[in-house]
C-alpha cells in the first residue's frame, strides 16, 4: 500500500505538490530527501528509533501505515503522539489507533492545533468519516450495519466454491488484502477493531475491540455453505452497533442471510456500511471490488483535507 500511495503522489503532482520527504520501514530501512523521494528510493539504515526519524525528516504532516495489532492499537499510537509532539499533522490507515485510542488522540490534535484524519482505516478510500464530518450536520448516528473484512468475503466465496477455508486466505494474500496475521481476519478481529472505531468516532463510544462481542468464521465449512447456497442463502460476517436503553451494543458476527439481502452484495474485496441517523433516516455506501490504490486514495484525500485546512 505504501507503493500505491507513492504512485498515487507522484501521478497527482501537477494538481496536489506533495512530496514525500522521508519513510522509515521495518524491513528496507530508511530515506531522506528533502527535495522529495523518488518511487523506488535507496533506503540505508533503519534509524533507530521512531523519534529519531521524525526528527530528522522534519515533514509537515506525518502518514502512519504500519499494520494492525488489534490488542492494543501499537506501536501505531506511540508513532501517532510522536508526530503530534514534533508539530506534524497525522494521516493514518492503521485502524489500531482509532479503535483504542481516537478520544485522546483527538483531543491532543486539538490541543496542539494540528489535523488528524484516518479515512483508510475502515472501508479502504470509501469516504466514511468524511461523509458524515461535512454532509451529515446535525445527524446523530444512532447504529451501523457493516460487512467490513473482504478476507472474510473471499474465504467464503471459496467455500461456496466447493473449497478450503486455508484456500480462501492463500488468496485474500495473494492480492494483498489480508491482514499481515490472517488469523486477525478469519478470528474477526479486523472487523471488530473496525467496529470499534466507527463507534468511536461516530458514537463517541469510547471502546476498544476488545469490548465488541466477536465471533468470527474459523467453523465454517464448505459443506455449511454448499447447503446455504442450495437454500438460497448465504454468510457474511456483519457488524453491528445500536445504541439501545442499556447502552451501546456492539458485535460481529457469521451471519446466515438471503442471497437477495443487500449484505450480500459485499462479495470479494468488496465492502458495505449501513448508517442509522435521526434526522437522514437510512443512508449507506457501497464500495465495489477495492484494492490497495483505494486504499492509498482514502490516505491521499485526507493530505488533500489537511492541505485545505491549513492553507
Amino acid at each position: 500500500m505504501g507503493r500505491a500511495f507513492a504512485r498515487l503522489i507522484e501521478s497527482q503532482r501537477r494538481a496536489f505538490p506533495f512530496k514525500i520527504v522521508a519513510i522509515q520501514t521495518l524491513r528496507h530501512g530508511s530515506a531522506f530527501n528533502e527535495r522529495g523521494l523518488p518511487i523506488e528510493p535507496a533506503f540505508g539504515p533503519r534509524m533507530e528509533s521512531v523519534d529519531a526519524f521524525l526528527d530528522r525528516a522534519r515533514a509537515e504532516i506525518g502518514v502512519e501505515l504500519t499494520t494492525l495489532n488489534p490488542a492494543t492499537g501499537e506501536p501505531a499510537i506511540s508513532h501517532i503522539r510522536s508526530a503530534f509532539a514534533r508539530g506534524m499533522h497525522v494521516v493514518t490507515a492503521n485502524k489500531g489507533p482509532i479503535a483504542h485510542a481516537y478520544a485522546s488522540l483527538r483531543d491532543e490534535a486539538r490541543r496542539a492545533g494540528l489535523e488528524f484524519r484516518f479515512e483508510s482505516t475502515v472501508m479502504d478510500g470509501a469516504p466514511v468519516f468524511n461523509m458524515v464530518r461535512n454532509n451529515l450536520p446535525g445527524c446523530r448516528i444512532r447504529g451501523f450495519t457493516g460487512v467490513l473484512n473482504s478476507t472474510t468475503n473471499i474465504a467464503i466465496d471459496a467455500m461456496t466454491a466447493g473449497q478450503s477455508l486455508a484456500d480462501g486466505i492463500k488468496e485474500a494474500q495473494r492480492i494483498g488484502i489480508a491482514e499481515a496475521d490472517a488469523s486477525y481476519d478469519i478470528e474477526g478481529w479486523d472487523a471488530a477493531a473496525k467496529t470499534a472505531a466507527i463507534a468511536n468516532v461516530l458514537m463517541d463510544a469510547r471502546v476498544t475491540p476488545l469490548d465488541v462481542d466477536r465471533r468470527g468464521i474459523a467453523r465454517l465449512t464448505p459443506e455449511k455453505l454448499l447447503a446455504l447456497k442450495s437454500q438460497g442463502k448465504t454468510i457474511r460476517l456483519i457488524s453491528r452497533g445500536k445504541t439501545t436503553p442499556n447502552g451501546l451494543k456492539l458485535r460481529v458476527r457469521a451471519e446466515v442471510i438471503r442471497e437477495s439481502d443487500p449484505l450480500a452484495s459485499a462479495r470479494g474485496t468488496s465492502s458495505l456500511l449501513i448508517l442509522d441517523t435521526d434526522l437522514m433516516g437510512t443512508v449507506g455506501m457501497l464500495e465495489v471490488a477495492p484494492g490497495v490504490e483505494q486504499t492509498a486514495y482514502g490516505v491521499f484525500a485526507d493530505l488533500v483535507d489537511i492541505a485545505k485546512s491549513i492553507y
